[in-house]
């Protein structure tokens, strides 16, 4: 996505993003398969002129709900002879396929589970919407991903080994975070399109809305270099600044779970009691601490993981993968190369050169997709 896997690529106007998804509409439909377009800002031309963009849109994002690799490459072909520019190459990054059109516009076609389609069109709808949430949600040890609402786990400073860390998904109800978020409904329905004013305020109201969060020291500023909506909401942010914490706090005035955002930020309350706490909103208190346990076993062990590749490099690598497959896929290359004797899977890792590694992986992944 962003429209710069290619050399010249093009950007598109209104008329032409449109007109361009009315063509992949008709071929998809044809095909037989569920997809959709992630909504965009209803704003988003005239912002965009505002700052020198008489072209708005980037690239076109498809969201398809296919699993079989056989079947994906049938959509990338059918999609790529009928708009594609000839001769075109087709690249791939994971379940995402990007090509040019004939008129040298960038189209991402990104596969999914027919079960995350809905989700993924809402996660990333409304342009930079998720961004500028999920780094609400980084301070509270919660984390907005394609997977879900996570909570983050960890058993810090362990001696050898360093932070062992995990991530376990709360919900992927859509319905559930909005309400647990204090969001509304309509702004992750993946449906209805925002004005840039509207995330601003639909933002600054949630229960994970602390102004802090966006201080100048935090990468997120860096969007709104190149980021319209993100700079509109910077904008908005700073000519607001004064009020907006208050106006919350009187809007969820004696709200507990806000309450306990604010005193997990304000150190009142040790991380493994705020965890434990978070974990009961979803009735999974039993889940997070069995994984805690398990990261204290973890961290107890003799053997640390191996810094050059280890479960969690391989869910670097991974981001859109559940762990459990992840985990499934790191076993299947330790099978492979474990030989003779308990130590031959490391001494593997040790004079394998990482690209080779991570090409083992790829062909380990397509199994699972």
């Amino acid at each position: 996505m962003g429209g710069d896997a290619f050399e010249s690529t093009q950007r598109l106007s209104e008329e032409e993003y449109f007109k361009k998804c009315a063509e992949i509409k008709l071929l998809l439909d044809t095909a037989g398969v569920s997809f959709g377009f992630p909504v965009e800002v209803t704003d988003k031309q005239a912002i965009c002129k505002e700052r020198g963009k008489d072209k708005p849109y980037g690239d076109v994002d498809v969201i398809i709900a296919v699993e079989d690799h056989r079947r994906r490459t049938e959509i990338v072909k059918l999609l790529k002879t009928s708009v594609g520019l000839e001769g075109g190459d087709v690249l791939r990054n994971d379940t995402t396929y990007s090509f040019l059109s004939k008129e040298r516009f960038q189209i991402d076609l990104q596969f999914c589970k027919q079960e995350n389609l809905a989700f993924i069109l809402a996660y990333q709808s409304n342009n930079d919407f998720g961004a500028l949430l999920g780094h609400l949600l980084t301070p509270l040890k919660l984390k907005w991903s394609k997977l879900g609402l996570a909570l983050k786990l960890k058993i810090p400073n362990v001696s050898g080994v360093g932070t062992c860390k995990a991530e376990l998904v709360l919900t992927k109800d859509l319905s559930v975070v909005c309400s647990f978020l204090a969001l509304p409904g309509h702004s992750l329905d993946g449906k209805t399109r925002m004005s840039t004013t509207e995330i601003f305020e639909v933002l600054t109201s949630t229960r994970v809305f602390f102004f802090t969060d966006y201080d100048v020291k935090y990468k997120i500023r860096e969007r709104r270099k190149r980021r319209p909506v993100s700079d509109c909401f910077f904008n908005l942010l700073e000519s607001n600044q004064n009020d907006l914490e208050e106006q919350k706090r009187n809007l969820l005035k004696k709200d507990e779970v806000e309450m306990l955002f604010r005193n997990f930020r304000n150190k009142m309350i040790k991380y493994e009691e705020y965890i434990s706490l978070i974990s009961e909103q979803f009735n999974k208190k039993d889940e997070v601490l069995e994984r805690l346990a398990s990261l204290k076993e973890c961290a107890n062990s003799k053997h640390a993981p191996n810094p050059k590749f280890n479960f969690q490099i391989l869910c670097s690598w991974c981001p859109d993968m559940e762990q459990n497959i992840v985990g499934r896929i790191l076993a299947k290359i330790k099978s492979k190369h474990s030989g003779i004797g308990k130590d031959a899977f490391e001494e593997w890792i040790n004079v394998t050169e990482i690209e080779d590694i991570k090409s083992e992986v790829d062909i380990i992944k397509c199994i699972f997709q």
